[in-house]
């Protein structure tokens, strides 16, 4: 067995197989954390660019101009980094390496001026550092962009990444930044996933629990409407039964003045003539525009998540 000079297996690759990246997976900046120079404990970190693909070598254009079908791998057209836009009126151009042509109906997405994200825009003309399409937008020049261009019809006959559609996660009782990744990471433009202002979020007063023997259901009952549905996060104080005074998850909401959670105790309880308090958690999600589960959402639909405001 081959050795290197510290007697240790020698081997090719350290990290093994690693399937190609396309440039929609390079970071295009450079970034520094740490408050020192150095490596000393590591007081510094330096987040290097990766080269971006030069497709005009073998596999590199095979992999930028996005083999898709699997397993038939049917040649598609790749999407593309838009790095910055400029309108004048009545024609806006993109900065992007590209290799589109005139004539191709593309959409833009991702770009920080709504204008300039365009869909079925038709390229009047092309070169693999920019492209244009003629279109009245006009909000000056833009840098510093991670947009997309693709194939308008990607989702059917190219690989489909960016405009395909979405299965709508549900965010319900998620804070705000968590809800805002699951929706991304569903797929989600980023510019499309607006937050509404806080709802109110009144205490009611928890007049009762009650659970079945051997039973994880426990069910809360309030003095007045809740508001609650499923998938919001509460707390329940000052019931009597203190084991009760929790954070909870609701299940499910039977009336307008009870709602169910489940628990890992499964003794009976049964309690009246409460005057608890419930209330949502801060800053969780009430509400979200579109219900989770939806399919067949274009990610470049728009999305809004409404929060439960500070207890009132």
């Amino acid at each position: 067995m081959a050795t290197d000079s510290s007697g240790q297996q020698a081997v090719d690759f350290v990290w093994g197989n690693f399937p190609m990246q396309p440039n929609d997976d390079r970071a295009a900046t450079i970034s520094n954390t740490g408050g020192s120079t150095g490596d000393y404990g590591w007081a510094q970190t330096t987040l290097v660019a990766s080269a971006r693909l030069n497709a005009a070598l073998d596999n590199h254009v095979n992999v930028e101009s996005g083999w898709s079908g699997y397993p038939n791998f049917l040649s598609a057209e790749g999407n593309y980094l838009v790095t910055s836009a400029e309108g004048n009126g009545t024609t806006v151009t993109y900065t992007a390496f590209n290799f589109l042509a005139p004539g191709e109906v593309v959409n833009i997405t991702g770009l920080s001026a709504g204008a300039y994200n365009l869909s079925n825009a038709t390229v009047a003309t092309a070169n693999q550092q920019r492209f244009t399409v003629t279109n009245a937008a006009n909000a000056g020049l833009i840098t510093g962009q991670r947009g997309k261009v693709e194939a308008a019809d990607a989702l059917t006959s190219y690989d489909g990444t960016g405009s395909g559609n979405i299965i709508v996660p549900n965010v319900l009782g998620r804070t705000t930044a968590l809800a805002i990744d699951a929706l991304s990471d569903a797929g989600y433009e980023a510019a499309n996933i607006t937050t509404a202002a806080a709802a109110t979020n009144a205490a009611k007063t928890a007049t009762g629990a009650s659970r079945t023997l051997y039973s994880t259901t426990l069910t809360f009952t309030t003095s007045a409407a809740h508001g609650y549905v499923a998938g919001n996060k509460v707390t329940v104080s000052a019931l009597t039964d203190t084991a009760l005074n929790a954070t909870y998850t609701v299940v499910s909401a039977p009336t307008a003045t009870t709602f169910t959670v489940t628990t890992t105790a499964t003794t009976a309880v049964s309690l009246t003539g409460e005057t608890g308090s419930v209330v949502a958690v801060a800053g969780t999600i009430k509400a979200q525009s579109t219900a989770a589960n939806a399919a067949g959402i274009a990610s470049t639909a728009t999305i809004t998540i409404t929060p439960w405001a500070a207890a009132s």
